[in-house]
């Protein structure tokens, strides 16, 4: 499917993919204005996803990847290019139980990242995008 919509109304796409254990590829999300919970789950047990594309926001918004890419097994690449991850539970959980080794790239002015299922998955290579 095509998500072309570059500012997102508040939990528009939570659940949408939820265990949909046959999605390998993401569509693009272009959006770059988001709104509380907007990506919340979306993703969440999709384990044979494997491609993502880069999510271009640089201010995440309250829950707004909440357990995103949770149970996303076979997830080992993610470019995130947020340079503010300061709101509530933006990134609670949203790398739990990915792949155990990946890389994950950031925008390199961002130097707030944690490690763990609420930041850069644990094992990962940190990769700074060229922007």
């Amino acid at each position: 499917p095509e998500l072309p919509a570059t500012t997102l109304a508040s939990s528009c796409y939570e659940l949408m993919f939820d265990y949909c254990t046959s999605l390998t590829t993401a569509p693009e999300l272009p959006a770059t204005m988001l709104a509380d919970y907007c990506y919340s789950r979306m993703f969440n047990g999709c384990t044979a996803l494997t491609t993502f594309p880069v999510l271009p926001a640089t201010t995440l918004a309250r829950g707004c990847y909440f357990a995103m890419f949770e149970n996303c097994t076979s997830l080992n690449h993610i470019t995130c290019l947020a340079t503010d991850i300061s709101a509530t539970d933006c990134t609670s959980n949203w790398v739990y139980k990915v792949s155990s080794a990946g890389t994950f790239v950031k925008h390199s002015d961002m130097t707030g990242w944690s490690t763990g299922t609420n930041g850069i998955p644990s094992g990962w290579t940190v990769v700074d995008a060229e922007v």
